[in-house]
């Protein structure tokens, strides 16, 4: 696995050192667990917008307005 740094608040960095203690849990297993979270989220927002999208331009079962007149 790649290593990377990262800079964080120190703020941040206590609650996540916090967090990391009380779940018994390392760190780096729960800033990289956030970001696959982030990614992941980020990708469902695509597909979701690209369902959209196609729903709102091709209307390929006519369209909204049969079913609200």
């Amino acid at each position: 696995m790649p290593v990377i740094s990262i800079y964080l608040k120190k703020n941040d960095y206590e609650r996540i050192k916090a967090r990391s203690i009380a779940e018994n849990v390392p760190v780096s297993k729960l800033v990289r667990v956030s970001i696959e979270k982030y990614i992941l989220t980020e990708e469902q927002k695509a597909a979701r917008e690209e369902v959209l999208k196609i729903l709102i331009k091709e209307q390929p079962l006519g369209g909204w307005e049969k079913y609200t007149n």
